[in-house]
């Protein structure tokens, strides 16, 4: 398949946007990234791809990097601070927005989070995904929202050593999802009108609670799943300065209080559903499990 749409990917190079500019490409598109280090987004990638130098705090860069684009896919991480979050969720997120308005841009796809509301905005991260998300609204572009659950993909960064934290009590049901599925689907939104102006919600195909997931993929990573409470973590973190874990223990402690209550229907509908499950996913990294 091959066509003539150009499709920015701005966070091409993270966990969650790599797959989705591989996805594209793979799709037929031509597929540019903003990268600070063209270099090393090229060997990370591979070839064919266009790259242009600079990040989402170049204004010139970005405007360079919008033009001539049909689309622009936004995958930026923030945090640990509430300055760090609000950079990127949010204003990062307006800026491109709003450049993408100026320059004609036919849409914008975002990924955000499932728990994103007025109502549960109780963390820097929430709230600055809130406002992104209001921004991006109010800048007049079309746009696709994407309200993921839990990638299967964040597993292994909860490893250290040979356990895997489980942190506070995860008693909610998350429909793990796979990026290659996420990827299918923000590609397949390029292919239709039919996605544009919504909030799409991706669930995978089945749902556990955090530490079910986790000793799935304890079988095959050959760690053990230990409990560790928020408040251990937070003071952890406190003790020695780690903004990472004092992060970390806000976010648990907000999806302790959080499920997920959107809808996959009509994501699914559109877009088709994801399938890859967890045991599936696991194989395809480790090919057998290592505990038993």
């Amino acid at each position: 398949m091959t066509n003539n749409k150009t499709i920015l990917v701005v966070g091409g190079t993270g966990m969650l946007g790599k797959p989705v500019a591989q996805q594209l490409k793979v799709d037929g598109f031509n597929v540019r990234l903003l990268a600070r280090n063209p270099e090393k987004a090229q060997k990370l990638l591979g070839d064919g791809f266009e790259i242009i130098k600079g990040d989402v705090d170049d204004p010139a860069a970005l405007r360079s990097a919008l033009t001539g684009v049909d689309g622009v896919h936004i995958s930026l991480k923030g945090g640990p601070t509430e300055a760090d979050f609000d950079h990127m969720d949010h204003i990062a997120t307006r800026d491109i927005a709003q450049a993408a308005k100026e320059l004609g841009v036919g849409r914008v796809t975002i990924l955000s989070a499932y728990a994103v509301s007025e109502e549960k905005a109780d963390t820097p991260e929430s709230r600055s995904k809130l406002k992104g998300e209001a921004a991006l609204k109010s800048s007049g572009v079309p746009y696709t929202i994407f309200r993921a659950s839990w990638f299967m993909e964040t597993l292994p960064m909860f490893v250290q050593g040979k356990s895997i934290s489980l942190i506070g009590n995860q008693i909610h049901p998350l429909h793990w999802i796979a990026a290659e599925d996420y990827a299918r689907m923000v590609s397949k939104s390029y292919q239709t009108d039919e996605t544009l102006n919504k909030e799409l919600y991706i669930f995978g195909p089945e749902a556990f609670t955090m530490g079910e997931a986790m000793k799935i993929y304890a079988e095959y990573a050959g760690v053990k799943v230990a409990p560790i409470s928020i408040q251990m973590l937070a003071v952890l973190g406190a003790l020695t300065f780690n903004t990472e874990w004092k992060g970390m223990a806000v976010l648990m402690k907000h999806y302790e209080n959080w499920g997920e209550d959107g809808s996959p229907d009509e994501a699914n509908h559109l877009l088709g559903a994801p399938a890859t499950t967890l045991k599936e996913w696991c194989n395809k990294r480790y090919s057998q499990p290592v505990n038993s």
